[in-house]
């Protein structure tokens, strides 16, 4: 019998550090634009623009719960794994408009762009053994167990996000983001499948 491929830790590490930047990049065109995500980020996002709070702080705090889902049910290396990329996005959304900023940014297209490259850096955390925290954790749990698709349980998680993302930002925003967040669940679900994907 061929023996199953596998990921050496090196190939975990640059997998789990693509992740990171790419949902953090994706995460800092959605603020500059004033928009918001689905998941524990749009939760994120929808706190810190009614309350003026940091997101990457409030990222990292709405993540805490699902931890423990995933360490009784995944497992204490991917929760380690997970933790860390969480953390390592939580630091990366807080210091990039330090050294980045974006004199014109039309919401459509910061939407679509941001879906991509959130969605690329999910899959890159998934398939290296880790998440982006939050729903992310509770979607490859419920992928893993039953095959159900994760980016189709994140849409419908989305589905009430912005449903109270309308209290908090513009209609305009709103449709912007509701693009962003079908273009990320979107490219999730088509392209990351465990029968595509055989290397652990």
């Amino acid at each position: 019998m061929r023996k199953a491929a596998s990921h050496s830790a090196f190939d975990n590490a640059q997998g789990q550090l693509f992740g990171i930047i790419m949902t953090a990049f994706g995460i800092s065109l959605l603020h500059a634009a004033g928009l918001i995500t689905g998941q524990a980020a749009g939760l994120a996002f929808l706190i810190s623009y009614a309350t003026g709070a940091n997101f990457g702080l409030v990222f990292l705090l709405v993540n805490l719960p699902f931890y423990a889902l995933a360490a009784a049910r995944i497992g204490w290396r991917f929760t380690i794994r997970s933790l860390i990329a969480v953390t390592g996005v939580s630091l990366l959304t807080s210091a990039l408009p330090l050294v980045l900023s974006y004199s014109v940014i039309q919401p459509h297209v910061a939407a679509v762009l941001a879906g991509f490259c959130i969605g690329i850096g999910v899959i890159g955390l998934f398939r290296h053994g880790s998440s982006g925290g939050g729903v992310g954790i509770l979607a490859y749990y419920i992928q893993e167990k039953t095959g159900f698709r994760a980016g189709w349980l994140q849409a419908m998680i989305d589905v009430l996000i912005f449903a109270g993302a309308l209290f908090v930002i513009d209609g305009k925003a709103l449709l912007a983001s509701m693009l962003g967040a079908a273009v990320l669940n979107a490219f999730v679900a088509f392209n990351h499948r465990t029968d595509w994907y055989v290397a652990r």
